[in-house]
């Protein structure tokens, strides 16, 4: 949780810093209000013979940066909340990829070292490797560990079942974020694009017949602007959404082998 906060804290702050940005270098562009009208005039003439070719050429020198910045000034408000799924989304992946190994579900030679303690009386010993492994097969372990003195084979396995799902259940519910972003990014690309649309068709009911196609440019770009930054997030998460979910799989059917295996072996004779 604390980690969830810290993420959505982190990205938007850096949503208000670039807007400021933005708004700092649109502000420094715009001609001071005392300039006098001789210099606006040789400008126009400057530009006035201009033709096709050096207008393309001007299209040319716009960098990259300066690029993403008119598609995220067209896209509107709605692009800081899809920056902000995204950065969630990005970050619960990772730490799920970090995270989802086999260290921390069920380590290598973890059971034939527990099986190995307790058999020799050694409960002090198995209680210590648990909470050095601090693995979900750990603190199933621990669990079985507490009730050792009422606990035949069948109420042990119940116990070590019980906790093993609640474990799962708790790394299931931490990919949430995950499939979060990648349902919710594409509709706030669709609601960006209604909107835009609701202001374009605002403008030529405006303007009627008298109007120029050219001024419905900013809001056609916010319907598409938005709709693409949208499905631009939801295809990664939905990708490594499944990702982790077929990795959980894997570590789920490990680790009931392993449980089963160490009860078998603890509580079974023979």
């Amino acid at each position: 949780m604390k980690t969830r906060l810290a993420m959505t804290a982190l990205a938007l702050a850096g949503a208000l810093w670039l807007r400021a940005a933005w708004a700092q270098e649109a502000a420094e562009a715009v001609p001071e209000a005392g300039a006098p009208a001789a210099a606006e005039a040789a400008q126009a003439d400057a530009a006035a013979p201009a033709d096709e070719g050096a207008a393309a050429e001007g299209d040319k020198e716009l960098s990259g940066a300066e690029r993403w910045r008119i598609y995220w000034e067209q896209g509107g408000n709605t692009m800081y909340f899809i920056a902000l799924l995204s950065v969630l989304g990005l970050g619960c992946a990772l730490e799920r990829f970090c995270n989802l190994r086999r260290s921390r579900m069920a380590p290598d030679g973890f059971s034939d070292r527990v099986v190995e303690l307790w058999k020799a009386g050694r409960f002090d010993e198995v209680a210590a490797l648990c909470r050095k492994s601090g693995s979900i097969l750990a603190r199933v372990v621990e669990t079985i560990l507490r009730h050792r003195d009422k606990a035949g084979w069948q109420e042990a396995k119940t116990i070590a079942e019980d906790k093993l799902a609640r474990e799962l259940r708790l790394e299931n519910r931490r990919a949430a974020m995950i499939s979060t972003a990648a349902t919710l990014s594409p509709l706030l690309g669709l609601f960006g694009t209604v909107v835009g649309l609701l202001g374009a068709f605002g403008t030529v009911a405006a303007m009627g017949e008298m109007g120029d196609a050219s001024v419905l440019a900013d809001d056609i770009g916010k319907a598409l602007v938005t709709t693409v930054a949208g499905l631009a997030v939801s295809m990664p998460c939905l990708f490594a959404f499944d990702l982790v979910k077929k990795r959980l799989n894997f570590f789920a059917v490990l680790l009931e082998e392993e449980v089963a295996e160490i009860v078998n072996r603890l509580f079974l004779r023979g």
